[in-house]
């Protein structure tokens, strides 16, 4: 895989939030479709609240090849605007200026 196998960025900003493309490689949209499943079936038991989690390898992907510089305890923090709309954000990332910004 190369970062030419990634579609561009949705324009920002993105009710899902940063990770939004027009297409991923097959590999990382399953790992994406993965994630939200367990994301949804956690939000359903914490009845839809706000949480952090260890991001993953993949996530961890896309934000570098946003130009994001990556602290390696990075943190994901989940919400869930409606039952279908995930949103992702990175706080620890929050002052860093990408080229997609």
């Amino acid at each position: 895989m190369s970062d030419t196998d990634i579609g561009p960025q949705k324009p920002q900003p993105d009710p899902r939030g940063w990770l939004a493309f027009d297409w991923l490689p097959d590999d990382l949209q399953r790992s994406e479709d993965s994630t939200q499943d367990c994301d949804i079936t956690r939000a359903r038991g914490d009845h839809w609240g706000q949480w952090s989690r260890p991001a993953t390898p993949t996530e961890r992907i896309l934000l570098e090849h946003l130009g994001y510089a990556l602290p390696a305890d990075l943190r994901t923090r989940v919400q869930f605007h409606t039952e279908g709309v995930r949103h992702r954000s990175w706080p620890q990332l929050k002052d860093q200026a990408t080229q997609g910004e």
